[in-house]
């Protein structure tokens, strides 16, 4: 079973990743560009204070449905703009959003683990396995979120940058670890 071969590289992989994430976000800089700020930032937050608006994810102009995108009015709304969206977040409760990155971080590289363990069977030498489990590790990390930066129009390449450092040190540990290596 994989899981009793692999708890070692998946348990480890789990711990390096939730520090790399945090050095990659609360350290290094490449990330301070990802949001800007808004010139009237104060008034648009009593603004908003204003609406009272519960938590969720809004878009503007919105439709509810495939008629209401044909209808004229509608698309003069679109046209004239502006067009976004705007997330509105319950305060953050750091120990739980701490804890399920780290549980991300565990199931993805459980995931990455089994398939590797698929391709590579035990006493596979070193560096098809870093090979297939980086692969599969920038594949996972360096992809999860650029179909939503396509459509959304978020900064990709740090987001790219750091899941190709998390593919690879994934490929490592697996590889350093692996069984019968």
């Amino acid at each position: 079973m994989f899981i009793i071969d692999l708890w070692l590289p998946i348990l480890l992989c789990g711990i390096v990743l939730f520090f790399a994430s945090f050095i990659a976000w609360m350290i290094l800089p490449h990330h301070f560009a990802d949001f800007k700020k808004l010139s009237n930032e104060d008034e648009f937050m009593d603004r908003i204070r204003e609406m009272d608006l519960p938590s969720g994810n809004y878009m503007f102009p919105h439709v509810d449905s495939k008629q209401e995108m044909r209808d004229p009015e509608y698309a003069e709304r679109y046209e004239k703009g502006p067009r976004g969206a705007l997330d509105i977040y319950d305060k953050a409760n750091m120990p739980v959003n701490m804890g399920m990155t780290f549980l991300f971080f565990l199931v993805t590289s459980a995931v990455i683990g089994y398939i590797t363990q698929v391709a590579c069977p035990n006493g596979t030498e070193f560096l098809k396995v870093f090979r297939v489990a980086g692969t599969i590790g920038v594949l996972v990390h360096a992809s999860s979120g650029i179909l939503n930066g396509i459509w959304f129009r978020k900064r990709l390449i740090a987001h790219f940058v750091d899941g190709i450092v998390y593919g690879l040190i994934i490929g490592l540990i697996f590889a350093l670890l692996w069984p019968g290596a």
